[in-house]
């Protein structure tokens, strides 16, 4: 007889199982925000001893309490990389801080409460390969990223229930090197500033490779699947054209990708939003073996025809919405939208249900209830 985790592995690897995996809180695009996390302990009944713990500054992310986990039939578990990286400079406002890339940030706050923080300054002005020799850049052998990992990873892996789920935190190539140079300045090295552009991606994707090898090393034979993020479209078009990634991000995102496979048998699990279908045949080819997150209301982006076209390729991970169904639907229209997603891209496998993005402070509780209890009804029903 199989393992409940050998059945959820079957589901990830589309070989006709029929169940569908739930997953909160693995990466930092599939977990939920602090604010709507407080909301949800409280209808839950649940009480912490403590205030939960931040994963994520920027996103305010939390840790999930195993107990909302297994109320809600979470079936993912975490393997979060540590980030050593916030730097609390001194002269810097007290309510600002600077990342290990040196991007310094600042709260965005709304009716007295903190949602995220903001991106305010990149530290590579100039856009001259001195400039990216001088800069100081993070150190991808830190040991505070993993340390204590390998022991968790290898209970959850000895439980033998969950799908297990790695994540060190930090993995984008193209959105890292955006964010040190400022998006309008980067964009333009792409077409006009070439030769820098490429030394700054290089620059970039050693560190990445640097820090996943470690990474890897530690945790990478207990889990089932490692989890990178690069968002390279919008809602409606893609950021850059395909000339472009081919010639720009593609031998970076090849190199990454052949890093990862050299150190796990763990599938691919690639975050990236919008309109991702223009890049995904390549994407699956480089070694993508999981797509999230479905942004399902984003130009081309309708389940049926993802699946009819990509389905016996690759699995979708998200794909219920979180711009307008679950901030503003009713618990019957939550319901509803998840057997109709259930239907459509869990057929023979290959889905695991999640929001599109991290669940926002406007997010009802009683919606993510309703989320993931109809989506273990339909399981159950199976």
């Amino acid at each position: 007889m199989l393992s409940r985790r050998e059945v959820l592995k079957n589901a990830i690897a589309r070989e006709g199982s029929s169940i569908v995996p739930l997953d909160l809180g693995t990466t930092p695009n599939t977990s939920i925000t602090k604010i709507a996390y407080e909301r949800l302990l409280k209808y839950l009944g649940i009480e912490l001893d403590e205030p939960p713990r931040i994963l994520n500054k920027p996103f305010q992310l939390v840790e999930v309490d195993e107990r909302v986990l297994e109320r809600l039939h979470i079936d993912t578990r975490a393997v979060v990389g540590e980030r050593p990286c916030i730097i609390e400079a001194k002269e810097l406002p007290e309510d600002r801080f600077m990342d290990e890339w040196g991007m310094i940030y600042r709260p965005a706050i709304s009716n007295g409460q903190l949602l995220y923080y903001d991106i305010i300054s990149s530290p590579l002005s100039k856009g001259t390969l001195e400039e990216l020799e001088h800069h100081d850049w993070p150190d991808p052998e830190d040991p505070g990223r993993t340390r204590g990992l390998r022991e968790w990873a290898s209970t959850l892996n000895a439980q033998d229930q969950f799908l297990v789920v790695g994540h060190h935190g930090d993995t984008s190539i193209f959105e890292t090197a955006r964010d040190l140079r400022g998006m309008a300045d980067f964009m333009m090295d792409l077409v006009q500033n070439k030769e820098y552009a490429h030394a700054l991606l290089e620059k970039v994707t050693n560190i990445q490779c640097k820090k996943m090898g470690r990474y890897l090393k530690d945790v990478g034979d207990f889990l089932d699947v490692v989890c990178i993020g690069d968002d390279l479209c919008g809602q409606d078009r893609p950021l850059i054209s395909q000339n472009t990634y081919r010639e720009m991000i593609r031998p970076y995102y090849k190199q990454y990708f052949e890093t990862i496979k050299q150190n796990t048998r763990a599938r691919v699990h690639m975050h990236s939003c919008g309109t991702i279908q223009y890049f995904l045949d390549d994407l699956i080819k480089l070694g993508v073996d999981i797509i999230n997150p479905v942004q399902v209301t984003a130009r081309g982006m309708d389940p049926a025809l993802l699946k009819q076209q990509f389905g016996d390729r690759v699995t979708f991970w998200g794909a219920i919405d979180t711009q307008h169904l679950l901030p503003n639907g009713t618990t019957d229209e939550v319901r509803k939208n998840i057997r109709q997603t259930m239907s459509i891209l869990g057929e023979g496998g290959g889905y695991v249900l999640s929001a599109v993005h991290n669940i926002q402070a406007d997010v009802p509780p009683e919606n993510i209830v309703a989320m993931f209890d109809e989506a273990f009804a339909v399981n159950n029903a199976r």
